[in-house]
């Protein structure tokens, strides 16, 4: 029985047990052997041998749990041959009565508890997109306009398809960084095009602007039909502006009337109106393209750049991992 053990039990039993354990402490000695070693440490302060005799069952008794009384005087010798003080004997007596310390109450099991109706779940987080992996997406974006190009020149497409890595930037890391892939591309795109690629990186710009801000804070991302409506503006935008930079960088008067784009059905038409028509049929129909293209290509992103886009058209919702920082 060890020291926790006593303290569970109340009166003589109490300092019986811790009896128990300091003679178990000192090698189990039998009670004959405790017996002689009390006679003689009596004899040793002075008593006569008869006086000193003590019986082995007398020192058992001792041991017994189940004791109305206790004969303090004699365990005070015992304690001391089994090396007790007797200080230590009188504590055992005086803290016989004290009551016992209520148990440590369990720990109460974890429950999950459901959220409250109208609030919602709360969500994992999830870390930051980490600047090593916004750089990667950029520059991998810069290298999907670029192959865009190609592919247009190498096929003889009636669609640009140089915008589509501007879109996948500007979904997943935000409008401006979308910007600066645009013009990036722009700035490469000189080595096939000339000088003239330069102001039309204001065409990239805008059509990262709409992209971006339509996703990530209009909520134009969140359903297909939505998402088509967004695609269907940046192309509306993006003519706009490539129709203004046309006027300025080439002239007034139209280099070609774009009936070729069309099959011939503006023939006869003036320049400047079969250009229009033209260009704004090709963009939308090349950011519709380039748009749903960019949003296959940002749905096998990391989940942290997904995170927080509120569109379940790439694989996060509401109830999805928020992003922090």
């Amino acid at each position: 029985m060890t020291e926790q053990d006593s303290t569970q039990l109340t009166g003589w039993d109490r300092v019986v047990r811790r009896l128990q354990d300091a003679r178990h402490t000192a090698g189990d000695p039998s009670y004959a052997d405790i017996a002689q070693r009390v006679v003689r440490l009596r004899v040793d302060r002075g008593e006569s041998e008869d006086a000193a005799r003590l019986a082995r069952s007398t020192v058992y008794d001792c041991f017994r749990t189940g004791r109305a009384r206790l004969n303090v005087p004699l365990v005070r010798d015992i304690g001391e041959t089994l090396d007790v003080p007797p200080a230590e004997i009188d504590r055992w007596v005086a803290e016989r009565d004290l009551p016992i310390d209520p148990p440590p109450a369990p720990e109460p099991p974890v429950v999950e508890e459901p959220a409250p109706a109208g609030e919602p779940a709360p969500v994992p987080v999830v870390p930051p997109v980490t600047a090593a992996l916004a750089a990667l997406i950029m520059v991998g974006s810069v290298l999907l306009n670029l192959a865009g190009v190609q592919l247009q020149v190498a096929l003889g497409l009636p669609v640009h398809l140089d915008m589509v890595g501007t879109a996948v930037a500007a979904i997943a890391l935000g409008p401006w960084r979308g910007a600066a892939v645009g013009v990036a591309t722009n700035a490469l795109a000189v080595a096939f095009f000339g000088w003239v690629s330069l102001p039309f990186a204001l065409v990239n710009v805008v059509g990262a602007l709409l992209w971006g801000y339509g996703v990530r804070r209009w909520g134009l991302g969140r359903t297909l039909p939505r998402f088509l409506g967004l695609n269907v503006l940046a192309g509306v935008g993006c003519s706009l502006v490539a129709l203004v930079l046309i006027a300025v960088v080439f002239g007034p008067e139209p280099a070609a009337s774009g009936s070729e784009l069309l099959g011939g059905l503006l023939v006869g038409t003036p320049a400047w109106v079969a250009l229009v028509v033209s260009n704004l049929v090709t963009s939308v129909g090349d950011k519709v393209l380039s748009g749903f293209v960019a949003l296959a290509v940002v749905g096998l992103l990391p989940v942290a750049v997904r995170a927080g886009l509120g569109s379940r058209l790439v694989g996060t919702s509401p109830a999805e991992p928020q992003r922090v920082g």
